[in-house]
This record gives structure tokens, sequence and C-alpha cells, in this order.
């Protein structure tokens, strides 16, 4: 016991530092690492503890740097995004959905002018981006490709995507409780990844000072390319695996 929540805590830190420093990865591979010590039903909920405690601390870290005319909307569409794709996931098939998705995150961002989703309005831009992660997971990435990022500053784009996934994972882990999840049995558990995130984004706070603006673009470009690549890899991958 005492193990797992040592590994936990390792394990909650160094993500939380990867995304305070890069702006995301961090949830990703944090959900890989945490599926080793948690059985499926309390992975999801757990993780999306986890990642709320991460990205909130990050909007709260970068509160002065928070673009409110532009979280609203996005917030608010997120919302309804995310309850009007519900009910088409039972048409989705996942594997070519997260193939998709990880095309459309290197469209993005390798190719902004041929589809700039930055200049949707905030309100369908989170709609949008909210329903997809819903149907094919990747919400991180696929928010932080719709972000009008380009005239941002690095305490911007790490600020505003902490406050926009905060409140999505906020409303996830409350939705698996009113379904019946019950997670009394881990509370030590849920301090260690608070503490963990809470450490791992004070830490990637101070080296971010550290990093100029122009090479934390090309940071954040690199690891969406490599988070985009990775989705494409392992559910191609898993296609094969089931023909």
């Amino acid at each position: 016991m005492t193990l797992d929540l040592l590994t936990l805590g390792l394990f909650a830190t160094t993500t939380s530092l990867l995304t305070a420093v890069a702006g995301l990865g961090g949830g990703m591979l944090l959900l890989a690492l945490m599926a080793q010590l948690f059985p499926p039903l309390v992975l999801i909920p757990l993780h999306g503890i986890a990642q709320f405690f991460s990205n909130t601390n990050r909007g709260v870290i970068h509160r002065r740097s928070l673009e409110w005319a532009y979280l609203r909307p996005f917030v608010l569409g997120s919302t309804v995004g995310a309850f009007a794709f519900v009910p088409l996931v039972v048409f989705v098939n996942p594997g070519i959905g997260a193939i998709s998705v990880g095309l459309f995150i290197l469209l993005v961002t390798w190719f902004p002018n041929r589809l700039n989703v930055s200049k949707l309005p905030y309100f369908l831009s989170g709609a949008l981006t909210s329903g997809l992660g819903v149907l094919f997971g990747a919400t991180g990435p696929l928010a932080m490709s719709a972000h009008p990022k380009a005239n941002w500053s690095k305490d911007q784009i790490v600020g505003n995507h902490g406050a926009a996934m905060g409140f999505q994972h906020g409303i996830k882990v409350v939705a698996f409780l009113v379904a019946g999840t019950q997670l009394k049995a881990y509370w030590a558990h849920i301090i260690i990844l608070f503490f963990g995130a809470w450490l791992g984004t004070l830490i990637g706070t101070k080296i971010l000072k550290r990093v100029s603006d122009e090479r934390f673009k090309v940071v954040l470009k690199w690891v969406l390319t490599l988070l985009a690549v990775r989705l494409i890899i392992i559910n191609v991958a898993t296609l094969l695996h089931n023909v």
C-alpha cells in the first residue's frame, strides 16, 4: 500500500511538472502509468481527479494571464458539446475515431491555415473539441489545437488551457460520482494525487519562467505532434490486431 502511494505520488508529480512546462502531455502519460495500479472502474475517475487538481492549479497560478472573454464562451460551448455528442458514442468506431482525431491535431498544428479552428467563435470551438473529446478521447490536445494562442504568451497558453481542462475534468468526475462510483476507499490516493499535482506544477512553473515564449511554442508544437502520432499508432495497431 505504501509503495503504491509513493509510486502514485511520483507519477503525479512528474506528469504535472511535464504539463506545467510543455502545456500538455502529462495527462495522457499519467493515464498510462495509473493503469498499472488501478482497475478500470476507478482508473478514469481517479485520473479525472488528478487532472482536475493539476489543471486547476495551473489556472490559479497563472490567473493574471487568464482570458475570461475567451474562457467563458469556450467553457459554455464545451458543456453543450459534451452532452450533445454523448448520444453519438454508440455509432462511432473508437479506433477509427481516435485516428481521425490524431490526423486532425496534426493538420491544425502543422497546417493552421488549412483548418484554422482557433478563428471559430469560441463557443463553437469549445463545443466541437469537447464533443470530439467525448467521442474519441484526447480532449487536452484537441482543446490546445483550438486555442487562439498565436498571440498569447507562454503563461497565457498554460494558464488558459489549464483553466479550460480543469473545468472539463471536474465535470467528468461529477458525472462518475452521480453515476454511483465509490471512491471512499481511495481517500489516501486522492490526497497523494493532490499533493503530487501541486508539487509538480510548482516546480514546472519555476522551470517555465526560464523558457522563452518562442522556445515554448516550438516545444508545444512538437509535444502536440508526438501525442497525435502516438494516438494514431496505438489505434492503428489495435485495429490491425482485431482484424
